[in-house]
């Protein structure tokens, strides 16, 4: 595993056997983003790589990055079945950057979007969750949400992150224990607003 700063990395778009996807370049090689975490969470973000990628029995000899990029840190994984895009030139780390926060101030409301996440009939699926023996409330899942903002804001899944943090920033929903910032991930997420609403109003899973 290499610990890099997005400055040391070429970012670019890369075709890969079947879809054309978000990449970086490095030493010559081609890397896919696996996973993301908020950027104060380098901590987790090194203990998870070095756990799940670099000691997994199937994945230990795939060379793996830690990224601390502007708004999260990124695990990337080398997949040279993925190809530098003829058709779209490489592009400085600190200018792709730099394009997904213009995306997200110019184009997208965040609370107009938060509003359409918790519309009944197309936004997310809130609803009483299981974990373990406990129930939560009028939760949502992190991963889902993400599907969802791609899906409604027709953005790529490491912008709808940056979205999704933005909306935890301004306090409109929150990871329910507050233990993590927004991960795309099966966690449980809960607007502020429904806070402290009766578990009679909700379905159960």
């Amino acid at each position: 595993m290499l610990l890099l700063d997005y400055t040391q990395v070429q970012y670019c778009q890369v075709k890969g056997p079947n879809k054309t996807l978000s990449g970086l370049i490095y030493n010559g090689n081609t890397f896919i983003k696996a996973k993301s975490f908020a950027k104060e969470e380098l901590e987790a973000a090194i203990k998870e790589c070095r756990e799940e990628y670099l000691d997994h029995p199937e994945r230990t000899n795939i060379p793996t990055l830690l990224i601390k990029e502007k708004d999260s840190v990124g695990i990337w994984m080398q997949d040279n079945r993925y190809k530098l895009d003829g058709t779209a030139v490489a592009t400085p780390a600190d200018q792709v950057i730099e394009s997904k926060s213009n995306l997200d101030t110019s184009r997208i409301s965040i609370r107009q979007l938060a509003l359409q996440m918790r519309s009944p009939e197309s936004g997310l699926e809130i609803k009483t969750r299981r974990y373990k023996i406990k129930l939560y409330q009028r939760c949502f899942l992190g991963n889902e949400a993400i599907d969802w903002i791609v899906k409604q804001s027709k953005v790529s899944r490491s912008d709808a992150l940056v979205i999704g943090q933005k909306m935890i920033d301004k306090k409109i929903f929150h990871h329910l224990v507050d233990e993590h910032g927004f991960k795309d991930e099966p966690l449980f997420y809960r607007f502020y607003e429904d806070e402290g609403k009766s578990i009679w109003t909700d379905k159960l899973v």
